[in-house]
């Protein structure tokens, strides 16, 4: 069940390349979904993953959480980021969706790195607890879906195809080496979850807070935030 999750992780690029394809309303999609992510990764550190790190009552635990943050740092330095400011006049809107457009091949090959550590952090998580699974599917899932309609306003590159192909597979590859390759006494369980809590406060701090802060006066916005709260309560009863 926790390879499983892996692939499905992976697969929300694609999710998102499709939509890219077919829908009129690509910028409410992109800040519905990160404004459902923030709020997922937020109940997901809160209340799943820290409780557990800190019942090991292991304080050096902390230093991989601060580890976690770097590794994700440092990977993020690859993805060429474009700031822009968010107007509302028809003419910067269609500067704002080429703006979500400008992914290079060194993106994705970034983006694939990333995918495969997340995958083996997924992983090791779902092993230890598969409700704390599910919420990390959902965060990293959702946190996936904008690149996908990132990387969906090139596919028809050719170059890229491949690239692309590995992507949506890259974090059941990252699964499968930890599955082969892991151990899963107790101190390890509490390693891999201090290094995920790292990479997704990382996630949340700089990728998805400062968004949901500029567009929080968007109805998207809000029912992004309402539909994670919802996403929260139901996975807390199953």
């Amino acid at each position: 069940m926790a390879l499983l999750l892996t692939l499905f992780s992976g697969l929300f690029f694609l999710v998102g390349i499709i939509i890219y394809k077919y829908s009129n309303n690509k910028l409410m999609l992109t800040h519905a979904s990160i404004a459902c992510a923030g709020v997922v990764i937020i109940g997901l550190v809160c209340f799943d993953l820290l409780p557990e790190v800190i019942e090991s009552g292991k304080w050096w635990m902390s230093l991989f959480i601060i580890l976690g943050f770097v590794i994700l740092f440092i990977l993020d330095k690859l993805v060429p980021h474009h700031e822009h400011e968010h107007h509302e006049d028809d003419e910067e809107k269609i500067d704002h969706v080429l703006h979500m457009e400008h992914i290079s091949t060194v993106t994705i090959t970034a983006l694939l790195l990333h995918n495969m550590i997340e995958g083996m952090a997924l992983y090791g998580v779902a092993s230890n607890n598969i409700k704390s699974g599910l919420l990390m599917l959902l965060g990293i899932g959702l946190h996936n879906l904008p690149f996908g309609f990132q990387i969906g306003s090139f596919g028809k590159n050719k170059e890229n195809r491949g690239l692309i192909c590995l992507l949506v597979l890259s974090g059941f590859i990252g699964g499968l080496l930890f599955s082969i390759f892991g151990s899963f006494n107790y101190l390890v369980e509490a390693i891999i979850l201090s290094l995920t809590i790292g990479m997704l406060l990382h996630i949340l701090i700089f990728e998805l807070l400062k968004e949901i802060i500029q567009e929080i006066h968007k109805k998207e916005t809000i029912y992004g935030i309402i539909i994670g709260i919802i996403i929260l309560i139901i996975i807390n009863l199953i």
